[in-house]
């Protein structure tokens, strides 16, 4: 019998408000025009510095909040969030996010499930385990949430069309 011991939780969700990704679209753009690129993982994109939770959308703010304590049913705080907006060719970088609980992140354009996870079992259990990465599955309007020291990357864009993401850090209360 087989025992799985240490999974990893990784949450999807579906269907954000297209009216609410309409607005978090342009919002991207108008960011972009006042805020400097950070950089922190991107590759040849655009990341915006990161901001204070009090600063998002409203409505966004309610339904990240309803969404993601839905699933998982403790006391949070979203610590900072930020813009990604990856044009042709560009990508992320490996990283993970230190000094938070879980990554969110909300898939603001189509995505083409170019986030990667890393196994972070890899290099002592490639032999028996064979998993090297997980993409899960994400589109436009989706919610991703995993755990912040899981390491991730974006492969590159390969669309015409920028690619727009909102990431999140999040701590458990």
């Amino acid at each position: 019998m087989r025992y799985d011991i240490f999974p990893t939780p990784v949450w999807h969700i579906e269907g954000a408000p297209l009216q609410l990704i309409d607005e978090l679209y342009q919002g991207a753009y108008r960011v972009k025009k006042n805020h400097p690129s950070q950089n922190r993982s991107n590759e040849g994109g655009y990341q915006t510095p990161p901001f204070k939770w009090e600063d998002f959308h409203p409505q966004g703010k309610e339904y990240v909040n309803s969404e993601v304590g839905k699933v998982l049913e403790k006391d949070f705080k979203i610590s900072e969030w930020w813009y990604n907006i990856n044009p042709t060719g560009t990508w992320n970088l490996p990283h993970s996010h230190p000094g938070s609980d879980f990554a969110v992140v909300l898939y603001v354009t189509e995505s083409d499930q170019l986030l990667t996870l890393m196994n972070p079992n890899y290099h002592g259990r490639y032999l028996f385990d064979n998993v090297t990465d997980a993409t899960p599955p994400n589109k436009k309007g989706d919610m991703v949430i995993f755990p912040s020291d899981l390491k991730h990357y974006v492969k590159p864009n390969q669309r015409e069309e920028d690619r727009i993401s909102i990431s999140m850090n999040l701590r458990l209360c």
